[in-house]
């Protein structure tokens, strides 16, 4: 499953309602400055921002191009488990 990266400011342009309906709470960053959310979501609440390549005739489609970086797999994992996603305070 693929995840994007993208800056929090973005997220503040959907109403909180919008994000209640679809039942989403999407991850921060630790310093509140991104978020994280499944790419499927993105493509829900922003739907005008992915664009898809252009293609020759007998060039097979490819995947739309998206504004912020997506991850998925091992290089998910690794950011998550970076200080920008990962808070170091231990919990009692």
């Amino acid at each position: 499953m693929k995840y994007i990266v993208f800056p929090s400011e973005k997220l503040d342009e959907i109403p909180q309602e919008m994000l209640d309906d679809l039942h989403l709470t999407p991850r921060k960053s630790v310093d509140g400055t991104q978020v994280i959310m499944k790419l499927v979501h993105y493509e829900t609440l922003f739907p005008s921002v992915m664009t898809l390549p252009l293609l020759d005739d007998e060039e097979t489609p490819q995947e739309p191009v998206y504004p912020y970086p997506t991850y998925e797999g091992e290089d998910l994992n690794v950011l998550l488990s970076s200080p920008e996603w990962s808070s170091s305070d231990s919990i009692l």
